[in-house]
C-alpha cells in the first residue's frame, strides 16, 4: 500500500512523486500539476476496512508496482492470514477498526465529503494508472472509492471533471467548491418576535417555542449557540420616593470629604474601617430540594423528614466589620462575633429520645427586648474585646436595618451599655428597603450559607455549631473583597438614580489581590456627585 501527501503547488511542469512500498523501493514519477509525496512504508491488508491505513499522510490509498511488477490493479485479495503485519501496528489497525465501526453506526450510511488532499490524490491515482496502462477502467475506480470510503459516483464525478478541464486546456483544479458556508441553512426564526412574548410564557423552553410557533430543540440550539440567554430574576424590594432619597443620601454619606480629591475630579468612598453591619439570618437544617453529583448507576439519596414544612431553623445574630492589614499581615480578621437565637430548657416530659430534664434547645422568638439583650451583652462587648487599640478616641458605628425588633439609636439601655466601656459606639440606621447597603446581604450571608451547606446537622445544637465554625473559619481576605463590593454596589445606585435596578459590577478583585493593586476604597466622578446631589435637591424640594 502507498500513502500519498500533496505538500504544495509548483510553478514549473516537472512535478517528483516519491512511493514508498513495503519492499521499500523507491519509485520516481514526473507528472504535471502538483507535487506530492507519501509516508513511512505501509503494510497492505486485505480487508477493506483495513486497506487505509495510515501513519502522518493526510489520506491513504493503494496503487500498483509501476516498474511492471507482478501486481495488478485486478488482484485477488489474500486472506487475512497470509498478511504479515507487525504487533504494533496490528493494534493500531485494530483501534482504527473500531473508529471506523463507531463512525459507520452514527453516519447513517452516508459518505462523507472529501477533503482536498483526498480529491487530489484521487486525481493522481488515476493519472498513474491511465499513464501506465493507457487507460483507466471502472474497476480501478471501484477500487480507488472503496480505499477511499466513497462512492462510485463520486469518483467519476472527479475524474470527468480533470478530463474537461484538460480538453478545455485549462489548469487542472479538482479541489472542492463546497468552501465557506456550505449545506442546508439555517432557518430563520425572527428572534425579535420573543419581545412581543409576555414574561409569564418565557419561563422554559418549551413554553416559548409553544408561543413562538417553533420546535423546542430548535429554540434550544438557538440557546446553545448564544442567540438567546437564561437569567435568574429575584424579587426586589419596592422602593418609594422618600426611599430612594435616603439611598442617595446615605450613598453621599460614605464619600470621604476630607480626600483631596472630594471637590475635584475622583471623590472616593470612606475606607469604611470604622464600620459594624450587624444584621440576622436564618439557617436551616436541610433544604426541601438539593442537587447532588453522583456516578451513572448510583442510586439517589432518599430524604425524608415528618414535615418538610417544618424542618429545624435557627435565626442568628451576625456582626462583622472590615479587615485591616499591615505590611501584608491580618492585624484584625474583622469578625466580631455570630450568636444563635436559642434558649436551653429542661424537658418536661421523657421521651424516647431522651429522659426526663435533658435540657434541650429551643429557637428563641426575637423581640426587640430581646435584640436590646443581644446587643448590649453580646455585641457591645466582643466589639470591646476585638477592636484594634489604635482606634483609641474613634466612633464606631453599629449599622444596622429597620426591623421592627432592632432598638432605636437613642435608645437609653444601649447608651448606659456603651457608657460602661471605653468606647464610643453609635448606632446608624441604613435605608429603609436596602438590603443592598449592608454587607451581610449583599455578600457574606450568601457566601456563609454556601458554605453551610456542605455540612449535614443532625439536631439544632450541630446545626449551631456548625454555622459557628464556618463562620471562623471564614477567610479573611474574602470579608475583605465584600466591603469593595459594598462599595461598587453604592457607585452603581448613584448611576441609577437611586433606584434598584442595576448589575453588581466585576471588579476582578482576585485578581487584583494576586498582583498586589486590590484598592482600598473605590471613587466615583466628579459628574456623577453633582448629578446625585442634584437628584436629593430635586427630590426634597417635591
Amino acid at each position: 500500500m502507498i500513502s500519498i501527501v500533496v505538500t504544495s503547488r509548483t510553478t514549473d511542469n516537472n512535478i517528483s512523486i516519491r512511493l514508498y512500498l513495503p519492499e521499500l523501493i523507491t519509485y520516481q514519477l514526473l507528472l504535471a500539476g502538483l507535487s506530492f509525496s507519501c509516508s513511512s512504508p505501509v503494510y497492505l491488508s486485505a480487508a477493506p476496512r483495513r486497506s487505509t491505513f495510515q501513519l502522518i499522510s493526510k489520506f491513504t490509498m493503494v496503487l500498483p508496482d509501476l516498474n511492471n511488477a507482478p501486481l495488478d490493479l485486478n488482484y485477488t485479495p489474500l486472506d487475512e492470514d497470509d498478511v504479515h503485519i507487525p504487533a504494533v501496528e496490528e493494534e493500531m489497525l485494530v483501534d482504527q477498526d473500531e473508529e471506523t465501526n463507531m463512525e459507520g453506526a452514527t453516519s447513517n450510511n452516508r459518505h462523507p465529503n472529501l477533503t482536498n488532499e483526498q480529491r487530489w490524490g484521487l486525481y493522481f491515482a488515476l493519472e498513474v494508472i491511465k499513464q501506465r496502462d493507457g487507460k483507466v477502467d471502472k474497476t480501478d475506480k471501484q477500487l480507488v472509492a472503496c480505499l477511499l470510503k466513497t462512492s462510485l459516483r463520486t469518483v467519476e464525478t472527479i475524474w470527468k471533471q480533470a478530463n474537461d478541464q484538460i480538453k478545455e486546456g485549462l489548469e487542472v483544479d479538482v479541489s472542492s467548491r463546497k468552501t465557506g458556508n456550505v449545506g442546508r441553512k439555517r432557518k430563520d426564526l425572527d428572534l425579535e418576535r420573543i419581545l412581543t412574548v409576555p414574561l409569564n410564557k418565557r419561563k422554559t423552553i418549551r413554553s416559548l417555542s409553544r408561543a413562538l410557533g417553533v420546535c423546542p430543540s430548535t429554540l434550544h440550539r438557538r440557546f446553545q449557540w448564544g442567540q438567546v440567554k437564561r437569567v435568574t430574576n429575584t424579587l426586589k424590594p419596592l422602593l418609594t420616593a422618600a426611599n430612594i432619597i435616603q439611598r442617595l443620601k446615605f450613598c453621599v454619606s460614605m464619600l470621604d470629604e476630607n480626600d483631596n480629591e472630594f471637590t475635584t475630579s475622583m471623590p472616593s468612598f470612606k475606607e469604611m474601617d470604622d464600620i459594624v453591619h450587624i444584621d440576622e439570618k436564618w439557617f436551616h437544617m436541610t433544604k426541601k430540594k438539593n442537587s447532588y453529583y453522583l456516578l451513572p448507576g448510583e442510586p439517589p439519596p432518599l430524604r425524608a423528614v415528618q414535615n418538610k414544612n417544618c424542618i429545624g431553623k435557627v435565626m442568628f445574630l451576625t456582626a462583622v466589620a472590615k479587615p485591616r492589614y499591615e505590611g501584608g499581615v491580618v492585624t484584625f480578621d474583622g469578625k466580631i462575633g455570630t450568636w444563635a437565637f436559642v434558649t436551653e430548657t429542661p424537658a418536661v416530659k421523657k421521651s424516647k429520645n431522651r429522659p426526663k430534664g435533658t435540657m434541650i434547645v429551643q429557637p428563641l422568638k426575637v423581640t426587640r427586648e430581646v435584640m436590646r439583650n443581644y446587643m448590649c451583652n453580646l455585641v457591645i462587648p466582643a466589639i470591646q474585646d476585638k477592636w484594634p487599640d489604635e482606634d483609641v478616641g474613634r466612633t464606631i458605628y453599629i449599622q444596622q436595618d429597620n426591623a421592627k425588633p432592632h432598638i432605636l439609636p437613642h435608645d437609653e439601655v444601649f447608651r448606659q451599655a456603651v457608657a460602661q466601656t471605653d468606647l464610643d459606639i453609635r448606632l446608624l440606621q441604613q435605608p429603609p428597603n436596602s438590603p443592598d447597603m449592608n454587607v451581610l446581604d449583599l455578600c457574606f450571608f450568601p457566601s456563609l450559607q454556601s458554605l453551610t451547606d456542605t455540612r449535614a446537622p443532625t439536631s439544632i445544637r450541630e446545626l449551631i455549631e456548625d454555622v459557628q465554625q464556618e463562620y471562623e473559619n471564614y477567610k479573611v481576605n474574602m470579608l475583605y473583597r465584600s466591603f469593595l463590593t459594598l462599595q461598587a454596589c453604592m457607585r452603581e445606585v448613584m448611576k441609577a438614580g437611586g433606584g434598584i435596578k442595576y448589575e453588581p459590577p466585576h471588579l476582578h478583585k482576585e485578581l487584583k489581590e494576586r498582583e498586589g493593586r486590590l484598592p482600598i476604597a473605590l471613587s466615583i466622578t466628579s459628574e456623577l456627585l453633582v448629578k446625585t446631589k442634584e437628584l436629593i435637591e430635586k427630590g426634597e424640594a417635591n
